[in-house]
């Protein structure tokens, strides 16, 4: 594939500010008072209705979709989402959406508002090869709300005819052999977890005065900064990035896009990786739930997730999606994802309170601005 195609988290540009701000995709929603009394209503796997998904930027083969409504006789469309902040104020406002796909903490913060619907794992045939970490994970005890998307790591990436350092520490991101060449994923999460880890906290720590520590972190780190940018397979080929902090599908896209794909590498990092889901759930709003349902069974059938895997790069849990990423990540190991290290969700993003999130978003404010 030649084409430049943008990452899970293309447009994402988490902060305090963006995060409150909602999706400009006009014509796709209706602003209404929220109803949620379907939201204890068992969805079943039918069709009824169009599709409409609400997702990330080009994070799933459109021969997929396009597949789907042609069997089933139906429409399929998607809009896009440029953070999961501005997905929960469009749920939030009434958008009909029949399928999303939101993180693992975001899954639990669904539950709670009563914005996702309920369904019966059971009538999910394809759901019978989801590994076992998926089968009632920590944001979904009785997985009843979501099924498992992708999951990956986050670690550094770096073109290895520019650089030749690398210690496999999130030190790297302060690399003096790349000054002026280096970006940080424009994630408020991810950066400053990665300055956490690297001072030896946990990576959701809410503490005062650890947040205090990793933000002298960033601003140390800022300086040999050529921006905050989740453009990671655009910014490596075109050399903007000589290192990238990344996710590890992004280094796959990157690959496929030049002619020898060894002058990328990635490591993760001796200090902590931090590891995550995305999920597929249903929306109280939705028009169209038990299309939905089908739909998501489709996905993870094992032929469509193998060629999903092969086109976006990310790993998914399932038969079929497991061996199409062993495929990818077979001549470089640091690219795969060991689901042991999601035991516990200590390597996953999980702010659980309001005042952790704007702790957060205040110190990610200070280091931008």
């Amino acid at each position: 594939m030649s084409d430049l195609r943008l990452n899970r988290r293309q447009l994402l540009a988490a902060g305090a500010g963006l995060a409150l701000t909602a999706y400009g995709a006009s014509g796709c929603t209706v602003e209404r008072p929220l109803d949620t009394s379907a939201a204890g209503d068992i969805v079943e796997p039918k069709i009824d209705g169009d599709l409409l998904i609400f997702n990330w930027a080009q994070y799933m083969d459109p021969a997929i979709k396009k597949e789907f409504g042609e069997k089933y006789g139906v429409e399929v469309n998607e809009v896009n989402f440029d953070n999961l902040e501005a997905m929960m104020v469009k749920l939030r406002s009434g958008g009909e959406y029949d399928l999303i796909f939101p993180s693992s903490e975001y899954v639990g913060r669904l539950r709670k508002e009563q914005l996702i619907r309920p369904f019966d794992r059971s009538q999910v045939k394809n759901a019978a090869t989801v590994s076992p970490y998926f089968d009632g994970p920590w944001y979904d005890p009785n997985s009843e709300f979501s099924l498992p998307y992708t999951y990956y790591t986050t670690g550094i990436a770096w073109r290895t005819d520019k650089v030749d350092t690398m210690t496999e520490s999130w030190n790297d991101m302060s690399n003096p052999e790349a000054f002026g060449k280096i970006f940080m994923l424009d994630d408020f999460q991810e950066g400053i977890g990665q300055a956490n880890l690297l001072n030896g906290f946990y990576l959701n720590t809410a503490k005062p005065e650890e947040l205090e520590v990793s933000k002298e972190t960033l601003l140390e780190q800022k300086k040999g900064l050529r921006g905050f940018s989740t453009l990671t397979a655009q910014n490596l080929v075109s050399g903007s990035a000589w290192i990238q902090q990344a996710w590890n599908g992004d280094v796959v896209n990157a690959r496929n896009q030049v002619s020898d794909p060894s002058i990328f590498r990635y490591q993760t990092c001796k200090e902590g990786v931090p590891v995550g889901t995305d999920a597929m759930s249903i929306p109280v709003t939705a028009k169209s739930p038990g299309t939905a349902l089908l739909f998501i069974d489709w996905v993870l059938s094992p032929k469509n997730a193998y060629r999903n895997v092969m086109w976006n790069g990310y790993p998914q849990p399932v038969a079929g999606g497991r061996e199409a990423f062993a495929k990818l990540v077979k001549d470089d190991p640091s690219i795969d994802v060991n689901l042991n290290e999601l035991k516990g969700s200590s390597n996953e993003f999980r702010l659980d309170t309001p005042e952790a999130r704007r702790e957060w978003n205040r110190i990610w404010t200070e280091v931008k601005a």
